[in-house]
């Protein structure tokens, strides 16, 4: 070494490289997240259970980070259109889409360029409710198999709602038509809300829908719950048979759920922050308590395990759409 070298100390070592650290993008710190508006993209008109889960959690991120979160309604193709917004655009974690679990239906079903799996980013889940079988209560029936004789009756008086072509509620519309040997017809709205609306007022006979979406009108005798998809659902909640029990195997389970995704690409180390701030969002008491008054329970999990529920799911619409063939 030259004696007229600088002489390396500790702290000069640390000095360089933290301009070299400064000087190189590459080797920048990622900014913290959030350091400006959110927006969450709920593919589906406000009133229904994903606008009322996604604002309440809006509410607590935003008082959590100090950032505002705009939940923006896009409804449109059974969700797809809110949901083609996201898969478009930028990976950075500002814009995020709430989604239900019919998005495993869009390839299988719909048939529009969507594989959730590779076209968005899975985040996290954030709850679970039983499906449901709900009628008027208007309607002369207190139990599926009343429902049922009276459908054999009135083929061309009783209808189905559902949201969007390929949803759940579509889905499992025509599976109980296939159970039943039933000939009803569906009728495709723009949103669940609006499906509902029709079902309460009687221009609908039936919808199968997640209990959290009709709690509130099942409690106050507008609609009547005649059974559930699945055995397992949230305590509180009225009492009713599953479909086995009711006369109608082959239905259960079916657990309906909500989830948060990004656009393609967004960094791991970010998707992982997200994943764990919306996990801490959806068990804080007041969400937990939203979601026991609704019928639904918080379903916190790793990235890992949303994509292997999603999976799962994909390759049931898939199974699903083999063996019921064309919906239309």
């Amino acid at each position: 070494m030259s004696a007229n070298a600088p002489r390396l100390t500790r702290r000069t070592v640390l000095k360089t490289a933290a301009a070299a650290t400064l000087a190189s993008p590459a080797l920048a710190q990622t900014p913290a997240w959030p350091s400006r508006p959110v927006t969450l993209v709920v593919p589906y008109g406000p009133g229904a259970s994903n606008d009322t889960f996604t604002r309440a959690i809006a509410e607590i991120l935003q008082k959590k980070l100090g950032q505002p979160f705009l939940v923006d309604n896009r409804p449109g193709a059974g969700g797809f259109t809110g949901t083609n917004s996201v898969a478009r655009a930028q990976p950075d974690g500002y814009t995020l889409l709430e989604s239900p679990s019919s998005i495993a239906g869009y390839k299988p079903i719909m048939k529009v360029p969507m594989d959730p799996l590779k076209d968005l980013t899975p985040l996290s889940m954030i709850a679970r409710s039983p499906a449901a079988m709900v009628v008027p209560s208007s309607l002369p029936v207190k139990t599926v198999k009343e429902f049922v004789e009276y459908a054999k009756a009135n083929t061309d008086k009783v209808f189905y709602g559902f949201a969007g072509i390929g949803t759940t509620q579509h889905q499992q519309g025509e599976l109980f038509k296939t159970q039943t040997g039933l000939k009803i017809k569906g009728v495709n709205y723009k949103s669940s809300a609006d499906a509902q609306t029709d079902l309460v007022a009687g221009r609908l006979g039936m919808m199968i829908v997640s209990v959290s979406s009709t709690l509130g009108q099942i409690t106050s005798g507008q609609l009547r719950l005649l059974a559930y998809a699945d055995s397992n659902y949230p305590p509180g909640s009225p009492e009713a048979p599953t479909f086995a029990q009711a006369g109608v195997p082959g239905m259960e389970p079916a657990q309906l759920w909500w989830c948060f995704f990004a656009p393609p690409g967004l960094p791991r180390a970010l998707a992982e922050k997200i994943n764990a701030t919306l996990n801490e969002a959806i068990m804080e008491p007041s969400f937990v308590a939203l979601l026991q008054r609704g019928g639904a329970t918080p379903a916190p999990v790793s990235i890992e395990e949303f994509t292997t529920v999603l999976k799962t799911e994909i390759a049931m619409v898939e199974q699903f759409a083999k063996e019921i063939g064309p919906i239309n």
